[in-house]
């Protein structure tokens, strides 16, 4: 099922809940599709990878 940018998730980067729109920033910015600098919230690329590779949210099924 589709996530709509209002879903909410307890993120283990963040520590926190967030909505998905946040999640698909992070993507984004693993991705290397959007630069650093224009995140919200910067954070740890590597322990980005890391932790999103785990979680797997962003992933839309």
């Amino acid at each position: 099922m589709a996530k709509h940018h209002d879903d909410k998730f307890c993120c283990p980067l963040y520590n926190r809940e967030i909505m998905y729109g946040e999640c698909y920033e992070v993507q984004e910015v693993r991705g290397d599709d959007m630069d650093m600098a224009l995140a919200l919230e910067p954070f740890d690329i590597d322990k980005a990878d890391e932790i999103c590779e785990k979680c797997k949210w962003y992933v839309v099924t």
